[in-house]
């Protein structure tokens, strides 16, 4: 995959950040029986509010995020396409030791030329940062043949309780859900439930976590991320 483009990044008075880019994107595929070379320009807007009293490992905040990007058939760019996603995210701790986190996730596109639109612009769920339990990107609509083609939308969320064992250490229970579909109609969502450990190094929390998937016979998978909370 190909892509170029500018960014033009401003903070605005009220605080929110603001992100205006133009994207050429070039991308050679296969998804089950969907291939092709997809070229798109596409125009693309993000807002973004952070509040947070620590950037590294913050005890209460929450982040807000709005991306949509667009393309016109014609105007370099082989099909249309309006593209979206919604990330919320709230962390808030209460008598010092307990933290309580949140975070749901939406994404959704319009189009006239569906097969045409590239795996990275379709949607899937899974993995350490959507519904752990399941691995990266396998929540996914399904061709007649099994294969995994993405959808037109995703929701999915998360609630962890963490509980401070020590000064840079912490223990974690949660429950994610979410997929990936076709129809705007009530999904089947997909649970995992784990339990986890943190430790908070210089750079942000680095977070192990052993999930179940409640769905689908799943087993226990192991999964590993760092980075601030929010």
């Amino acid at each position: 995959m190909l892509t170029i483009g500018p960014e033009w990044h401003s903070k605005l008075p009220s605080g929110w950040q603001r992100v205006l880019s133009l994207k050429y994107q070039r991308e050679e595929y296969r998804l089950g029986d969907d291939s092709g070379l997809s070229n798109l320009l596409m125009p693309g807007l993000t807002y973004s509010y952070l509040r947070s009293d620590n950037r590294i490992d913050p005890h209460n905040g929450y982040r807000i995020q709005f991306d949509t990007k667009l393309a016109k058939e014609g105007v370099g760019s082989d099909t249309n396409l309006l593209y979206g996603t919604v990330l919320l995210k709230g962390l808030t701790t209460v008598w010092d030791n307990h933290r309580f986190l949140g975070r749901v996730q939406f994404g959704g596109s319009a189009t006239n030329g569906y097969k045409s639109i590239p795996p990275s612009l379709r949607f899937f769920a899974g993995g350490d940062q959507s519904v752990r339990g399941y691995d990266y990107q396998t929540l996914s609509p399904e061709n007649s043949e099994g294969d995994r083609i993405g959808g037109r939308y995703m929701v999915a969320g998360s609630v962890e309780y963490q509980y401070s064992i020590a000064e840079k250490w912490r223990i974690a229970t949660f429950v994610d859900q979410g997929n990936s579909f076709n129809k705007l109609e009530l999904p089947n969502l997909k649970t995992g439930v784990g339990v986890g450990v943190r430790w908070v190094s210089p750079v942000g929390p680095i977070r192990v976590d052993l999930a179940h998937a409640m769905n689908d016979d799943g087993g226990i998978r192991l999964h590993f991320s760092m980075g601030p909370e929010l």
